[in-house]
């Protein structure tokens, strides 16, 4: 695999995490993260599997939005793939968009259903660049050029998240709404506009970030000890929390860690054996 990881300049940085080229084997299963992201495929198709027995799939060809997930996928490309992945921060999709994010929520959908002809013209300009350096650059200007900078969070709902996003203890949605004095119904919507889902899906994926940043980075590390450092009540809960997500348990991740090397650079993506 070559993994090449670009970071954007302001004003972007606010709302773009990454910019990532990957090339290599791209088939395997995909795992829940705490955003959405935009996607240029430079080779052929992609294919996205809805089952488990891989006789269902849809086909994927130049670009797509990846909306936040909270379920496992397949996914596989014909032949080596070559992607550009544009990787939001939690808030900053929205800012490109003209829909609520949890119109997006488990699905992928061509970027030329929101950007019409400029995402393909951007997807041909990719194909004759001359490096990737020049890539990334030409998915800036990109971002830049679609950028709507009236539209921001408000501000209520960027200090839930930062309550949500700074600590792993358990969450407390009524002590939310009494800090803020906003009801828990109007957080609830507001959550799923900006961020995708609900302020409690949004803290269970938040937690198995950092699960998975923890165990990509020290596989041989005791679960025990990892779960009291997310401050979990109990071995079996962070068992439980962890496999609902990812279809396996802690100790199946890890073993998986020690066997692919490509984990410990993208932790969210298990490749097929």
């Amino acid at each position: 695999m070559i993994y090449k990881k670009y970071i954007p300049k302001l004003p972007l940085d606010n709302y773009v995490d990454s910019i990532c080229y990957i090339e290599g084997n791209n088939k395997g299963t995909s795992l829940p993260k705490i955003a959405m992201s935009f996607v240029f495929n430079l080779e052929d198709n992609f294919r996205l599997f809805t089952n488990k027995d891989f006789t269902n799939h849809i086909d994927y060809k130049r670009h797509w939005v990846s909306g936040i997930q909270t379920k496992p996928v397949n996914v596989e490309s014909y032949g080596t793939s070559k992607m550009l992945v544009i990787q939001f921060k939690t808030l900053g999709a929205f800012i490109f968009l003209n829909d609520p994010l949890h119109y997006y929520a488990n699905t992928y959908v061509t970027l030329d259903n929101i950007f019409n002809r400029e995402a393909d013209e951007t997807w041909e300009q990719l194909q004759e660049a001359s490096s990737i350096a020049e890539q990334f650059l030409l998915i800036e200007n990109f971002l830049y050029r679609k950028l709507l900078s009236n539209k921001f969070p408000d501000k209520k709902l960027t200090s839930t998240l930062e309550l949500i996003l700074s600590n792993n203890a358990p969450l407390s949605i009524n002590l939310i709404c009494s800090k803020l004095k906003i009801s828990r119904k109007h957080l609830n919507h507001l959550s799923k506009a900006f961020a995708g889902v609900s302020p409690k899906t949004l803290y269970s994926l938040n937690r198995l970030q950092n699960t998975l940043k923890i165990i990509s980075t020290s596989p041989t590390e005791k679960l025990t000890d990892v779960a009291y450092e997310l401050e979990y009540f109990d071995q079996s809960h962070f068992i439980n929390d962890f496999k609902r997500f990812t279809n396996l348990t802690p100790n199946e991740y890890a073993s998986l860690v020690l066997k692919i090397k490509t984990l410990k650079i993208v932790p969210h993506f298990i490749p097929f054996q």
